[in-house]
């Protein structure tokens, strides 16, 4: 998964000697808020009430409500598997806080408490205009790949989006499409050997690299400069990050659909510019587990009020306000044994583990997580950006979908390495 690039968080930093304590910022402190749909879309803003009939979006601040980077694709490239595709829109859900060292450019343990907001979008866009006046917008009307809409591409052509034969390279909707025992891929390679031919993965596309056409959050054109897909479809846009594969560039003003949320897990991140990792225990239950969480026997794990083993079970979207635990959200039971879950064993909830042994793969591969940072160098005030890298390793809650939680083998283990650049100002 490619992590979107051009975000910028920015955080309050008071120092004592050479080390420098960080906390959060304000959306008035940070700057660089933005409507996001309504009649004021696009124009600066410091509250939603700044944004009648949109809603307020704080890019750069590092306090609740602040969002996190660019809204984040992930695309589910295996072979028909382009349904569970979805958007993840991260939200700072507590102040951040953590500490760096301005003499080294390190920076240790700078937690950002994150609420991931989980679309379930599938491809937004299984067909796209090519040229004319509406590039890249989507022109199937509502229908699926193959469908073309009078007059949604004047003075361009509609053309598939959703996939490549295997064999030959040719447009597809389905396996049927294709000849002589090829399948229909929602990739294509870029170059290589293979260009232009259904893939699955870069293993596909030697000496190149595999090109996704699934787009799961809606596209800031780049070309255009407008939203293509989602509720701001042809509204005004600024791409909030580069254009690294098919599903890019996304956008703040372009958010996904409403009605395709199906919940909000909480994430620990918690970012460090050195060396870090995490090794899995074997529980009574389960082997190489990273990421424990109460659940029952097969597969079913506990839901409760504030993710609490002694609160009441619930059934709201995960992280949200849940009128059934008085507004407190509804979570899943984190455990480091199964006597963490003995509250629950009663309701059937008794065992600690996650969905399957490992992480990353289905193979029970991984016993130890690593992960490299890289310190910013020596640092001043008004100084130049300096590059750095921070990491992070953190667990996964499941998201109670069923389709969702099988495809990406929730809940599990994390992990992400942010490459940027640092500054004091």
């Amino acid at each position: 998964m490619t992590v979107p690039d051009m975000g910028t968080s920015i955080a309050s930093v008071t120092c004592n000697g050479t080390t420098l304590t960080l906390s959060g910022t304000t959306p008035a402190e940070a700057g660089g808020n933005r409507c996001s749909g309504g009649t004021n879309h696009h124009n600066a803003c410091t509250a939603n009430a700044d944004c009648p009939g949109g809603a307020c979006k704080f890019l750069r601040c590092t306090n609740p409500g602040c969002l996190f980077g660019p809204p984040l694709p992930i695309p589910a490239s295996a072979h028909n598997a382009a349904a569970i595709s979805t958007c993840v829109i991260n939200t700072v859900s507590q102040n951040a806080s953590g500490t760096a060292d301005c003499g080294t450019g390190t920076t240790t343990s700078y937690s950002i408490p994150l609420s991931s907001a989980v679309f379930l979008t599938s491809d937004l866009m299984l067909m796209r205009c090519s040229g004319g006046s509406n590039p890249g917008g989507d022109c199937t009307g509502g229908g699926g790949c193959g469908t073309v809409a009078a007059g949604a591409c004047p003075g361009g052509t509609c053309a598939n989006d959703t996939g490549r034969c295997t064999t030959d390279g040719s447009a597809c909707c389905a396996d049927t499409d294709c000849t002589a025992g090829g399948t229909c891929e929602t990739g294509a390679c870029a170059g290589g050997a293979n260009a232009g031919r259904g893939c699955i993965t870069d293993a596909d596309c030697p000496s190149s690299s595999c090109k996704t056409f699934i787009q799961p959050c809606p596209i800031c054109n780049a070309t255009t400069n407008v939203c293509n897909g989602g509720p701001n479809r042809g509204l005004t846009c600024t791409p909030g990050d580069s254009i690294p594969n098919g599903d890019y560039p996304t956008s703040h003003d372009c958010p996904p659909p409403p009605p395709n949320f199906i919940g909000a897990p909480p994430i620990a991140l918690v970012l460090d510019s050195g060396t870090i990792s995490r090794t899995a225990v074997d529980l009574s239950d389960q082997v190489n587990v990273f990421c424990g969480f109460c659940k029952n026997g097969v597969a079913g794990f506990a839901r409760t009020c504030n993710g609490s083993p002694t609160g009441a079970l619930c059934s709201c979207a995960i992280g949200t306000p849940c009128a059934a635990c008085s507004g407190a959200p509804c979570l899943a039971v984190s455990c480091a044994s199964n006597a963490d879950c003995t509250p629950l064993a009663t309701r059937g909830f008794g065992s600690c583990g996650q969905r399957t042994p490992g992480a990353f793969t289905a193979n029970d591969l991984a016993r130890t997580i690593v992960e490299q940072g890289a310190a910013a160098g020596p640092l001043t005030t008004g100084g130049a950006a300096a590059p750095e890298t921070l990491v992070s390793i953190f667990c996964i809650q499941p998201t109670f979908n069923a389709l969702v939680d099988a495809g990406y083998d929730l809940p599990g283990p994390g992990a992400v390495a942010l490459s940027g650049t640092t500054q004091l100002q």
